[in-house]
């Protein structure tokens, strides 16, 4: 087994880190507080090509893999991003490219794909506020008439809405009938400015500047043109994305954890009390080392889903283990920052508060703790089904 990253791989990180370091801890606080989407450091994630990273490079693209999707936006968490700067990543190479890549006709590829490359925001439509993570329980529809589509619904927790460019989106086009709930659902390329679509953003708790928001389709007519795949086949193509989805969703948690455990050593060695530096005592040393432990675990798990997800092999389990793993291990060393600093955890000034805020919303999103166990438990175990 070989875990050292290739030198491209380096090398994507020793660029990505030149761009924080135009982006620090400020910018992000300043972004949070204002909840205003990062444009600035988009536009350069952009002409530095990461936008493109997963696209074929018949298109523009990089034609890179998951892996590298993990490795710069562990560099991008780590170096400033948090949990919001990585999280980027999925609204343009994960949600866009490769969904259009996988699915996506000739056609679509040479109408979009570029599109992404150079900059566009893709969100993904896929929540809604009675199914929750019952993807099979979606009621937004999107009936035929005549060579086009017109939907009807509303989604809920779509990141990037309100700034993206083209929401692809889930909708049933064909009724639900006993023993086939997954069928009959279809994706669509919705641009977000399509007459009859309305957005709102929910005020929340965690990563204020990328919005969550509310989207109502209200008689929204898309040509045929942007059916994604097969009609009513939706929901099996949307499972490759989601794979994808929660491994980019175990990088933000665990790159958050490291930023905040840097921050938190670095807290350690400066701050003194009782004459002597707080870092010296093993009840301060003992958590932050078992968060060194915890996350470096976490890593493998990642890289490995990402891998096999690169291989074109199987990687559900894996994909959901690491998301798992790397959310308590990003959460605990979040929370254990906040315990170095003390009372200045509490402090914006001390940036630990906001990453803290924001990690917690990783044991929920993209899928939730107890979802995952579910999983394990019925499709690895072989347990019966419990939902």
């Amino acid at each position: 087994m070989d875990f050292a990253l290739s030198q491209e791989q380096q090398m994507m990180q020793r660029l990505m880190r030149d761009i924080c370091s135009d982006y620090g801890l400020e910018y992000w606080r300043e972004k949070d507080e204002a909840k205003e989407f990062p444009h600035e450091i988009w536009d350069d994630l952009t002409e530095a090509g990461f936008t493109g990273l997963t696209i074929p490079e018949k298109y523009g693209g990089e034609g890179l893999g998951m892996e590298e999707i993990v490795a710069v936006g562990l560099a991008l968490g780590r170096h400033g991003g948090g949990v919001s700067g990585p999280n980027m990543l999925t609204l343009g190479p994960v949600f866009g490219g490769i969904s259009l890549t996988e699915h996506g006709n000739e056609d679509q590829k040479e109408r979009w794909l570029p599109e992404i490359v150079d900059g566009a925001i893709v969100s993904l439509g896929l929540t809604e506020p009675d199914a929750g993570l019952d993807t099979a329980g979606i009621k937004t529809t999107a009936e035929k008439d005549g060579d086009e589509y017109v939907l009807n619904g509303t989604k809920i927790w779509t990141t990037g809405a309100h700034v993206s460019d083209y929401i692809v989106t889930l909708a049933r086009t064909s009724p639900m009938e006993e023993g086939s709930r997954h069928q009959g659902i279809s994706l669509f390329v919705v641009p977000s400015d399509a007459d009859g679509i309305t957005t709102n953003k929910i005020d929340k708790l965690s990563m204020r500047c990328l919005g969550s928001c509310e989207v109502v389709f209200d008689d929204v007519r898309v040509s045929e043109a942007n059916l994604l795949g097969d009609e009513d086949s939706g929901f099996y193509h949307v499972l490759g994305t989601l794979n994808t989805e929660r491994i980019i969703w175990s990088a933000i948690p665990l790159s958050a954890g490291e930023l905040a455990l840097d921050l938190a050593v670095d807290y350690a060695k400066e701050r003194e009390a009782f004459e002597r530096p707080i870092g010296k005592n093993q009840g301060v040393q003992f958590p932050l080392a078992e968060s060194k432990m915890e996350l470096e675990t976490a890593k493998l798990m990642i890289y490995k889903a990402a891998s096999l997800y690169d291989s074109g092999e199987d990687c559900s389990m894996e994909a959901n283990a690491a998301k798992f793993i790397a959310a308590r291990a990003g959460s605990n060393a979040c929370d254990r920052a906040i315990q170095v600093h003390g009372g200045m955890g509490f402090a914006d000034e001390y940036h630990v508060e906001r990453l803290y805020r924001d990690v917690r919303l990783a044991r929920v999103a993209p899928v939730s703790d107890e979802l995952v166990k579910s999983f394990v438990s019925t499709n690895v175990l072989d347990l019966p089904r419990s939902y």
